[in-house]
């Protein structure tokens, strides 16, 4: 049986109260204690647009099942970012299809995300980035699912 597990340490002086979060899990297979036994793989995609790409199709998960993604902005510049999107509107970045922008940091402490996503047949469910700029950027992402 495959075992995933992801965890996040979380520390800061932004209030006038230490805050120090740690929490962890295990990716599970729907409705159960069993682990996700797929993944697609870690992959790396370059751009040099800013052109809205589709990272991942609404068919690399299974409907009704769950499904995990990771994605990170592998850039060293704080000013370069991705949006990241459901749908084909990632580089609006006022609509609601958009989830967010990930940035780039020195030293590879660039923006990251793991979030759970929910798989159907309907293209409104594929996931997609767009550049902020034409300048190269990396961007890499992984599938995790049942």
């Amino acid at each position: 049986m495959a075992t995933t597990d992801a965890s996040i340490t979380i520390n800061s002086d932004i209030t006038g109260t230490p805050i120090a979060i740690t929490a962890s899990m295990k990716l599970k297979k729907f409705q159960s204690n069993v682990g996700i036994e797929e993944t697609t793989g870690l992959r790396s995609k370059k751009f040099t647009a800013t052109t809205a790409v589709e990272i991942v199709a609404n068919t690399e998960g299974t409907t009704g099942k769950a499904s995990k993604v990771y994605i990170r902005n592998t850039g060293d510049d704080p000013a370069q970012f991705f949006y990241v999107a459901l749908n084909n509107n990632a580089a609006a970045a006022d609509t609601t299809e958009t989830i967010g922008k990930l940035y780039g940091g020195p030293a590879g402490t660039g923006d990251w995300m793991l979030m759970p996503w929910a798989a159907t047949t309907a293209t409104t469910h594929d996931i997609v980035v767009a550049p902020s700029t034409t300048n190269l950027m990396t961007l890499e992402y992984m599938v995790f699912q049942e």
